[in-house]
C-alpha cells in the first residue's frame, strides 16, 4: 500500500533541523578582541613537548612530531594529555605555512579531545603576516591564499597578495586564530616564548604581558610588545650575549614570572641541537627545523625536572631531576660590574 505523502510544514521542519548544524557550523565566529582573555598558564602537566621555528616545512613538523610519539603514521593525534608547544615562526621562507597551520588547528581539537592541548605561540613572523610586512613570504606561499579572497587580485599585483591580507585580518581564518593566541605561556615552572623575555618588559603578570604584545595586532592602540626589538617576539640577550651581562636580570624575570627557566626559538642554535645556557635556566630550541635552515629535527621534552633533547638518532638528557631550582644569581664582583 503507498503511504501517504509528508505534509509540507513537516517537511520543511525537517529539512530545518537538518540544516540548523550546518548553518551553526557555516555562521562565521566573532572577530577576537583585545580585552579578550588569553589562558596562559597551566599547571600539573605531566608531559610537556616543545617545538621550535617551522618555517613553513609542514613535513618537517609532521616528522618531528612523530619522532616525539604525538602523533601516528596518519597524522592523528596519539600523545594522550601531553601538552605540545610550538614556539612560533611557522610562517615565511617556505610555501606550504597554510598546512602547517591547518595540522596545528586540527591537532587542537583532537588533543584536546584526549586530554591534551596544543598551544602555538606567536612568533616575530606571524606578527609581521599580520601586520603586511611581507619580506619574508616567498610567491608560492603567497600564491596559497589566492582563495581567501572574494575579489582577485588587482592587476600588477603579485598572485595571493589580495588574498593574504584577507586571511591574516582579524576576521580572516589564520589573522582570527592568531589573535587569540598568547605570546608567553607558563606550564608548571617553565615559561615559553618566541624570542626571549628581559626584564625591561613593562608588565607584572603574563596577562598583562600578553595584552602588551598583542595590543600591535588591533587598531588604535600605542605600539606595544609585538614590534618592539627588546620585546618577547625578537629579544636574543640570553641566546647571544655573554652570560654576566644577563644573569641576575633572569633570575629577576624569573622570579616575577613565577617560574625556573626559559625556552626559546627565534635564534637558531647553529649547530642543529638544542641549546642550554645560564645553568639550565634557559634553553633555545630553533635548532633550524626547516629544509631552509638545514631541517635539523629536533623537540625538547619536559617531564617534571627532567628535560630531554629528542633527535631522530636517539634521546639526550639535557636536565636531571637533581637541578631543582635556579642557582642564585651571581653578584656585580663576580660579573666584573
Amino acid at each position: 500500500m503507498r503511504s501517504s505523502p509528508v505534509p509540507v510544514p513537516a517537511r520543511l521542519t525537517a529539512g530545518v533541523l537538518l540544516l540548523a548544524p550546518l548553518l551553526w557550523a557555516a555562521a562565521p565566529e566573532a572577530p577576537p578582541r583585545l580585552e579578550d582573555a588569553v589562558q596562559d598558564t597551566f599547571q600539573g602537566v605531566a608531559r610537556v613537548v616543545a617545538v621550535g621555528d617551522v618555517h613553513g616545512d609542514v613535513e618537517a613538523l609532521t616528522e618531528v612530531l612523530r619522532l616525539a610519539g604525538l602523533i601516528d603514521e596518519k597524522g592523528r593525534w596519539v600523545g594522550g594529555k601531553a601538552h605540545l608547544v610550538q614556539t612560533g615562526d611557522i610562517a615565511d621562507r617556505a610555501p606550504r605555512t597554510r598546512e602547517c597551520y591547518e595540522l596545528l588547528r586540527r591537532l587542537e581539537r583532537e588533543a584536546a579531545a584526549a586530554g591534551g592541548r596544543v598551544h602555538v605561540l606567536l612568533g616575530n613572523h606571524e606578527a609581521m603576516n599580520m601586520l603586511g610586512d611581507l619580506r619574508y613570504v616567498t610567491p608560492e606561499e603567497l600564491a596559497s591564499y589566492a582563495d581567501q579572497s572574494p575579489t582577485p587580485d588587482a592587476e600588477g599585483q603579485p598572485r595571493g597578495l589580495a588574498g593574504h591580507r584577507v586571511a591574516f585580518s582579524p576576521e580572516g581564518r589564520y589573522g582570527r586564530w592568531l589573535r587569540s593566541r598568547p605570546a608567553v605561556l607558563r606550564i608548571d615552572g617553565t615559561l615559553f616564548m618566541h624570542g626571549g623575555l628581559q626584564p625591561g618588559v613593562p608588565a607584572r603578570t603574563l596577562a598583562e604581558l600578553n595584552r602588551w604584545v598583542r595590543q600591535d595586532l588591533f587598531t588604535g592602540n600605542p605600539p606595544g610588545g609585538a614590534t618592539d626589538s627588546q620585546g618577547p617576539l625578537w629579544f636574543r640577550g640570553y641566546a647571544k650575549d655573554p652570560e654576566p651581562q644577563w644573569s641576575e636580570g633572569l633570575d629577576e624575570v624569573l622570579r616575577r614570572f613565577g617560574a625556573k627557566r626559559m625556552v626559546m626559538g627565534h635564534t637558531p642554535t647553529g649547530d642543529g641541537r638544542i641549546g642550554v645556557r645560564f645553568g639550565g635556566r634557559t634553553l633555545f630550541i630553533d635548532t633550524g627545523l626547516s629544509a631552509y635552515y638545514g631541517r635539523h629535527l629536533a623537540a625538547l621534552e619536559i617531564r617534571g625536572d627532567r628535560l630531554t633533547a629528542i633527535y631522530p638518532e636517539g634521546r639526550v638528557e639535557l636536565l636531571a631531576p637533581a637541578v631543582k631550582s635556579a642557582p642564585p644569581p651571581a653578584s656585580k664582583a663576580a660579573q666584573g660590574r
